[in-house]
Parts: structure tokens; C-alpha cells; sequence
């Protein structure tokens, strides 16, 4: 194990080898596990104590959060906030415990990613729980959660949190609670705010997913476009500029968007990464270690696209901090960008940057990637 004194990532992943695709698989992570302290892992690493086979894996920056099919919630990784919402506050966990819920409550799905940390879930019921650190991204004033605690929005089926910001559909609108310094609300203010805000300007249409970074906000809609707000200073909104936007712009993309994700940690940083209806993969935004993948350090405030092998779909994308990822269709897991921390997860942290996707040796189904760090569900090679 090695001390981490900086902001780090943790990034989950589930994966499935073509053999065992059908069959249960393995929770595994690596990168930098926790913020502020504890463990650091070069490879995927095997996690084990959680008794049933697990549905989603998904991460904070200091913790990661595995939902089985059964309906529970497992947590490990820092705990002095009340992060494992299990009533104790440990420095670190490093085996999964049980979240403890009211009686009768069972767990739907779990937001990607979740807010700084901060833990959120969401029940059969639609209604929302969070703990951990909390405040005004739980829509609260309350800190320091020990136990999952009901929120004050129902009818929730999407959700998604990060640095300190959550965003809900409910009921068919997005709504949003937080700090809000550069407008990750998209209520046309940078108020912050305790109570479920509406977020402005979108299209009257359902939404299809709801993406979240440190300061920054996104929807993809039914229709394939994608919007986005919040802090701009790299170009992560997409629309040619590096100022801030309090409301949702339209990222303007060759065909219409059938996958997002957003990362980045503190100022300075960010990056958005998609798929296309045609099955190309572009990004936007930060590149200083390489994380759009176009084989360049150079920033972009529009798409550009990611250097994906010829012969080679990806099917799912994921970005961290300063990293990226994405699986193709045959599970093999690829990884570009900083790795100081391990977070490529190939066997090395020497730092050195990588600026086109290169594999690692494990089958994914799922990913989930928050600042530094990395994790998920599956099989080695």
C-alpha cells in the first residue's frame, strides 16, 4: 500500500471474459483507492466479501459502491465521512460492508458517478438516499451521513453527482441541487442552492442519461443530442469556447450521441468523451495528459475524434481526471491519459502519459471512473 497525500481517481470495472460472459464475474479496481489516504493499485485487483452477484459497480472519488441483484448496496474505501452508510466511520475499509438501509427498502440502481464523497441510490420506489459528507448535493443541510437518509425528490429513474452537484430526472424534468460556483445547476444562476433547482433549456423530451464532473453538468436526450453546463475553462462544454454557461448548450456532433461520459478534477481540467450513432468516438476538452486520445496534448473546445484501432468498437466510455476508457464489444478493456497513480491499470505508475487508447489485460461488462482512480466487475485474461 502506498500513502496518497493528493485529490486521486478511483475507477471501477466490471468485466466478463468471452468464455464466462454468461456467468457470474469478479469485482475488481485500481488507480488511487480514496482521496486522501490508504491504497494504490497498478492492475485490476480482485475484491471480494460481497455475497451475491452484483448488477452495477460505480465510484466517488474516495469510494465505490456495488449493487447486487438482490438489492443491496455494498461499499469500501474511505469511511471518516459516514461514506459506507453503514453507521461507522473508519479512516479506510478495504472489504466491502453492507449499507444499511430501512427495513423494506430496495435498491434499484446506483447514479454514475457520485458526488465528492458523497453517496446516493436510488429505490424500486423512485425515491432517492444519500450519505457521506453531503450538504447541498443530498439537497440538504445535514453532513456527515452515517446512514442512508431520504431525499426531497420522488419519481427519480436517473441520476448522476460529482465534486459538489447532483442532477435528478424526476417526473420527466431534471433538477439539480448544489454548490453551483460556475453554473453546474443550468439554472441560469451560480447560486448555490439546497433545494431541487430546475434545470433550464432543454428540449421537452424524455432524457436518456445524465452525466456529471467536478464542475459540470450534461443530458443526453432521446433524440441523440447532448447538452451540457458548467465550468468551461478547457472547452469540456464542446461549444467552441472556454466560457462558463449557467444553462445548457448543444454540443454540436457529426451524428447523433448514443454514449457520454464527463470526468475532471479541481480547476483547470475536464473532459467529455462520446460515442456516435455511427460507432465513432470523439472528445473535447482537456488533453494536457493525453485523455482525448487523438494521439495530441493539445485542448479542444469542439470534438475531436478519439484514435480508436481500426477493426476495433467501442462500446461503452468512461473518463476519470486526468485518464480515459472505454470497452469494445468483445470486453477488452483499453485505457489513455495520466498514470501517475496507477490508473491505466497496466502494471505500471510511472507516470508516463498515454495518448491513444491501449489495452489492459481484463474483460469489462461495465465501467464507472472518477477522478484519479479506477474499478468494476469481471474477469482477468
Amino acid at each position: 500500500m502506498k500513502t496518497i497525500a493528493a485529490v486521486l481517481a478511483l475507477v471501477v470495472v466490471l468485466s466478463v471474459s468471452s468464455v464466462a460472459r454468461a456467468q457470474s464475474s469478479d469485482v475488481y479496481e485500481w488507480g488511487a483507492v480514496s482521496s486522501k489516504c490508504c491504497a494504490q493499485y497498478d492492475t485490476p485487483t480482485r475484491i471480494t466479501g460481497i455475497s451475491e452477484p452484483v448488477a452495477q459497480v460505480v465510484t466517488s472519488n474516495s469510494d465505490v459502491y456495488a449493487l447486487d441483484f438482490t438489492g443491496v448496496v455494498w461499499a469500501w474505501g474511505q469511511g471518516s465521512r459516514g461514506e459506507l452508510g453503514n453507521g461507522t466511520f473508519p479512516e479506510y475499509s478495504s472489504k466491502p460492508v453492507r449499507v444499511d438501509f430501512p427495513a423494506g427498502v430496495s435498491i434499484g440502481s446506483l447514479p454514475n458517478p457520485m458526488p465528492y464523497d458523497t453517496a446516493l441510490a436510488i429505490d424500486t420506489h423512485g425515491n432517492v438516499w444519500g450519505w457521506g459528507l453531503g450538504g447541498k448535493p443530498l439537497c440538504s443541510s445535514e453532513t456527515d451521513l452515517s446512514h442512508p437518509t431520504k431525499l426531497r425528490v420522488t419519481g427519480v429513474t436517473l441520476a448522476s453527482g460529482a465534486g459538489d452537484h447532483t442532477l435528478f430526472d424526476a417526473n420527466g424534468h431534471v433538477y439539480a441541487c448544489g454548490v453551483n460556483e460556475y453554473g453546474d445547476l443550468g439554472d441560469g444562476s451560480t447560486k448555490p442552492s439546497a433545494a431541487p433547482v430546475a434545470v433550464v433549456d432543454l428540449p421537452d423530451e424524455p432524457v436518456k442519461s445524465l452525466v456529471s464532473a467536478w464542475r459540470d453538468s450534461g443530458a443526453l436526450m432521446a433524440d441523440g443530442s447532448f447538452y451540457s453546463w458548467g465550468y468551461n475553462a478547457t472547452g469540456q462544454l464542446g461549444d467552441g469556447t472556454t466560457v462558463d454557461s449557467a444553462v445548457p448548450v448543444r454540443v454540436s456532433t457529426a451524428a447523433s450521441v448514443t454514449a457520454v461520459y464527463q470526468g475532471g478534477s479541481l480547476a483547470n481540467n475536464g473532459q467529455t468523451i462520446a460515442i456516435l450513432s455511427g460507432g465513432s468516438v470523439w472528445a473535447w476538452g482537456n488533453n494536457t495528459w493525453g485523455q482525448l486520445g487523438d494521439g495530441t496534448d493539445s485542448n479542444s473546445t469542439v470534438p475531436v475524434p478519439v484514435s480508436v484501432p481500426s477493426g476495433v468498437t467501442f462500446t461503452q466510455v468512461a473518463t476519470g481526471g486526468e485518464s480515459s476508457y472505454a470497452i469494445d464489444n468483445l470486453g477488452i478493456t483499453w485505457s489513455w491519459g495520466e498514470n501517475n497513480h496507477g490508473q491505466l491499470g497496466n502494471g505500471s505508475a510511472s507516470g508516463t502519459d498515454v495518448e491513444t487508447p491501449q489495452t489492459i489485460d481484463i474483460f469489462l461488462t461495465k465501467i464507472s471512473a472518477t477522478a484519479d482512480n479506477v474499478a468494476g466487475e469481471g474477469n482477468r485474461l
